[in-house]
């Protein structure tokens, strides 16, 4: 028992030791696994790697610490001498390794991990740059490139009804920019009238066109609502000569020439019918009626109807007013007071009218398609001229890298044509990716342009332009 005891010790002491050998043996290791500059961590062949590995892989470290920072085109300078630091930095390190038995493979890898550039963000932006042409935006608020062509090409059958009403109470005589309002409204709606599509139904009603505006008249005055051209299609000559049938003399019946309106809205309409309602008058209701109700009324009738009123040249308490019976019809109100508001209201009726819209929205955006596929080219070209200056930068430095290497006979001139090699194929890989990306997204933004082109002639067919 006594021999036993020095035994023990010496098996514990055995077993310490080799734990503490195993111990130094992993930190070792652990070491050796820690990448340096100018090292690689793994001897990967470079050819064996696809365009897509090439583009995905991070900055080299030297490249990070030293150069991405810098803006050639902004700084030539700095970025020069960050560059050149980088490679000085990088021949250093390696000139402390046992380089005599690395492979071109190793050299390659080496090089790359420290010096390359990373292309995944100039590739991203190209991948995800979007082919979209605000400018194209319909007024219902889509993008013309969302819109199907059988949509575009579909055969409108909805029937559009359109009543102008005329207030010829005897404020009308008026001058506005040196001509009466009343000439201006007839002038204004004849035009309106004149570009309404063929298939448009249109009436004119005026009102307050008898008697002198006193007392003595007033009924008579108010009971002169009528329709001077009934409902039906537009024929201009016709049209053209019911408005000299009346000229502005007496009160002013709002409310019964909306009335009258719907009488004809209602016996002419169905489930597929728009109707407008147009209104051009200087001043509130003077015939006792309520001119709101009957807005109210006509939109409990016709549930597709918009009354629409321009107040020209008026007073606060008719601004009110019929700004009120517009907004119980369903429309918009505009008060102007000059020629040309009327005629830029005079535009914006248009643009309310069924086909119409398309008609006015089309007219303006024929040459959008053209200038923003020109817009779309050059930010392509602009990110084309980007990468191909960042695949010249990294050209150059690794062609200096090569050159300071060779110098300090670190690696021969065979060593180096291998090495170059190896380094131009991963090069070319990135610059047909990267030409790749940019000749699909062009060819997108041709496509987009050519569907665009088609559904624009395709509203020119619809509109008659």
């Amino acid at each position: 028992m006594r021999h036993m005891k020095p035994l023990l010790i010496l098996s514990s002491l055995f077993f310490l030791l080799a734990g503490c050998q195993d111990h130094a043996e992993d930190v070792s290791t652990k070491k050796k696994n820690v990448q340096e500059p100018g090292t690689a961590s793994k001897e990967v062949d470079p050819s064996s790697i696809t365009p897509e590995e090439w583009i995905n892989q991070e900055a080299g470290d030297l490249y990070q610490q030293y150069i991405e920072n810098k803006n050639g085109a902004k700084d030539p300078e700095a970025y020069k001498e960050a560059s050149e630091k980088a490679v000085d930095e990088y021949v250093e390190d390696v000139r402390q390794k046992e380089t005599d038995t690395w492979s071109d493979e190793k050299w390659t890898n080496s090089i790359l991990s420290s010096l390359r550039t990373r292309y995944g963000d100039i590739a991203s932006e190209l991948e995800n740059y979007e082919v979209v042409y605000e400018e194209m935006e319909l007024p219902d608020g889509r993008l013309l490139q969302d819109v199907p062509m059988d949509e575009i090409t579909e055969k409108e059958d909805k029937k559009v009804n359109v009543a102008l009403l005329i207030d010829s109470s005897g404020s009308m005589k008026a001058d506005v920019d040196g001509e009466s309002k009343m000439s201006l409204a007839k002038e204004s709606l004849e035009t309106l009238a004149k570009e309404l599509p063929e298939s448009v139904d249109v009436s004119l009603i005026a009102f307050g066109h008898k008697g002198t505006g006193s007392d003595a008249d007033k009924e008579m005055s108010c009971k002169a609502v009528e329709s001077i051209y009934p409902l039906q299609p537009y024929d201009e000559g016709a049209f053209s000569e019911s408005l000299t049938k009346f000229d502005p003399k007496g009160w002013t019946p709002l409310a019964s020439s909306i009335e009258l309106a719907n009488e004809q809205l209602s016996s002419q309409s169905d489930e597929k019918t728009e109707n407008f309602i147009y209104v051009v008058s200087d001043g509130i209701e003077t015939c006792d009626g309520d001119p709101v109700a009957a807005a109210t009324m006509v939109k409990a009738d016709n549930t597709d109807v918009k009354i629409n009123i321009i107040g020209f040249d008026v007073d606060s308490e008719a601004d009110e007013q019929l700004k009120k019976v517009a907004d119980a019809g369903g429309g918009e109100y505009s008060s102007v007071k000059t020629k040309q508001q009327l005629s830029e209201i005079e535009n914006v009726w248009k643009e309310a009218i069924n086909k119409n819209t398309w008609r006015w929205w089309a007219v303006h955006r024929f040459s959008d398609n053209v200038w923003k596929t020109v817009d779309h080219y050059n930010a392509l070209r602009d990110i084309v001229s980007t990468y191909q200056s960042m695949i010249r930068n990294e050209e150059n430095r690794m062609i200096q890298t090569l050159n300071r290497l060779e110098k300090e006979e670190l690696i021969d001139s065979e060593k180096r044509s291998a090495i170059s090699s190896l380094l131009d194929d991963r090069q070319e890989k990135i610059r047909n990716y990267l030409n790749d990306l940019e000749s699909t997204k062009h060819k997108e933004v041709k496509t987009v342009s050519d569907e665009l082109d088609k559904r624009l002639d395709a509203i020119k067919k619809q509109v008659g332009i």
